[in-house]
């Protein structure tokens, strides 16, 4: 449940909506933090956000 919510942040905020292009890492990964956190209620850290998304892109890409 909560890859599937990861993914859907990810999604949902991995690009700027007025340009239309990718944001920094940083900043990516603060809003998708946030938007997680607020949907879930699930405490967690940015890092342990980056970790998991990176594990579920590599098998996602398979």
């Amino acid at each position: 449940m909560e890859d599937v919510l990861l993914c859907e942040c990810c999604v949902q905020v991995g690009h700027c909506p007025i340009t239309d292009k990718e944001m920094k890492f940083s900043y990516m990964w603060r809003k998708i933090h946030g938007e997680l956190c607020e949907r879930s209620g699930l405490p967690c850290t940015k890092m342990a956000l980056a970790s998991r998304w990176k594990i579920l892109n590599k098998n996602l890409g398979k």
